[in-house]
């Protein structure tokens, strides 16, 4: 199937081979589950008695273990209501257990006279002839999540120590027949964040995140979406992987990840 997941029915969902990530080939990349539980996410806090103007402004997932390649229980509730600010948590479950738990507040937007601030600043350019310059996707970083995703980089790599930055879009559905939500897509790609922008050889080390927080901006328009990112490693700290997600006009999101660094 050319989708991440298969709806099984009664919020469960079998994961294709398009989610499996480059750690170990039984559990997934974390880009297609994160936006499976932001969709729960997101029809729940719309279906608790609002009026469809709130907008998911920040969601926190805490990723409490690997997410294996099967059966997934997605789930969401609303917290706190309320009319201009509400909270929504969910959980992604494997055969009852929790494997991540999320937090999203959602927020009644701006009016639309609010005064405009700041200069929004310009995407890094696409590399020339952005639909037919596929990226390499060099050894240890293969994976069916990698292979579902069109890379074009605007600089660094895949197994290119450093920032870097690259415009990408997915060749596949999250479910067969059901188009990606704006939200849906940017989790997608912000959890790409610290793998384009590596600073150590995955062969050797690992760097894994533990969490991952969006805060979003504005739904992004158009298919390809471009995501610059930088990585923060060093002797006796916790890495941090910071970003920040923009369509052709300027900034969608912004997203930080907590890495474990280890020796693999």
């Amino acid at each position: 199937m050319d989708a991440y997941f298969e709806d099984i029915g009664e919020s469960r969902f079998l994961p294709t081979k398009h989610t499996q990530g480059p750690w170990d080939p039984g559990y997934q990349h974390f880009g297609p589950p994160g936006a499976l539980l932001a969709r729960e996410i997101e029809r729940c806090a719309a279906d608790d008695g609002g009026d469809g103007a709130l907008a998911l402004g920040r969601i926190t997932y805490d990723i409490l273990g690997p997410v294996p390649l099967r059966p997934l229980t997605a789930r969401a509730w609303v917290e706190r209501p309320g009319r201009r600010v509400r909270l929504v948590r969910g959980e992604l479950l494997e055969a009852g257990r929790p494997l991540v738990s999320a937090a999203a507040w959602a927020v009644r937007p701006a009016p639309d006279d609010t005064p405009a601030t700041g200069a929004r600043r310009r995407p890094p350019a696409g590399p020339p002839g952005l639909e037919h310059a596929p990226a390499v996707i060099p050894d240890g970083w293969a994976c069916g999540f990698l292979d579902s995703v069109e890379w074009r980089f605007a600089h660094g790599g895949y197994g290119r120590p450093g920032p870097a930055a690259v415009w990408l879009r997915p060749r596949m559905p999250l479910l067969d027949g059901e188009p990606m939500s704006p939200v849906q897509r940017t989790v997608l790609a912000v959890d790409s964040a610290n793998g384009i922008s590596a600073e150590l050889d995955i062969r050797a080390w690992g760097f894994v995140p533990p969490e991952l927080t969006v805060h979003l901006l504005r739904p992004p328009d158009g298919e390809w979406l471009c995501l610059d990112a930088q990585t923060s490693v060093g002797p006796g700290e916790p890495g941090l992987t910071t970003s920040t997600l923009f369509d052709a006009a300027g900034p969608v999101a912004r997203s930080a990840q907590t890495l474990l660094v280890h020796h693999r």
